[in-house]
């Protein structure tokens, strides 16, 4: 499994207000964000949060830099590791995302860890996984997974 774990590819901030965090953040770098698309409804992800299907969605914008990209998430709808973050902690890192090849073997591998997932669903193109932040990571990882 140490294989699936060697390039991080994604830092994810939850923000409070999506548009406000763009602007900020152009400034800082110089670039423009992906634009903001929001997460689909949970009848096609298929959205699990704690094991039971949840109708929490997000905004989302992209910030692709030369070693990494960075996304902002503001929390719309109903329950979400995003929401349940952002009313916990505030705006911050809430995760760093690996992409993996295999998604059950490696959800399978964190379990006999001890590693359980709070939140996963589908996109399209893929499916992520967010593992439980109060594991012994210390941290949320994102397991992104896309499919050829």
């Amino acid at each position: 499994m140490v294989q699936e774990f060697r390039r991080v590819t994604q830092i994810g901030i939850v923000v409070e207000n999506i548009e406000r965090s763009i602007m900020v953040w152009e400034k800082l770098l110089g670039i423009k964000a992906s634009g903001i698309v929001e997460t689909e409804p949970q009848e096609k992800t298929g959205m699990k949060y704690r094991g039971k299907a949840a109708g929490g969605r997000a905004k989302l914008a992209f910030f692709q830099l030369e070693n990494i990209t960075i996304e902002l998430i503001e929390p719309v709808g109903g329950p979400s590791t995003w929401r349940d973050f952002l009313e916990k902690r505030g705006e911050g890192i809430h995760h760093i995302a690996f992409d993996v090849g295999d998604m059950e073997s490696v959800k399978n591998s964190l379990k006999r860890m001890g590693i359980g997932i709070e939140q996963e669903g589908n996109f399209t193109g893929g499916c992520y996984a967010y593992t439980d932040p109060n594991s012994p990571l210390g941290i949320i990882i994102e397991l992104l997974a896309h499919k050829p």
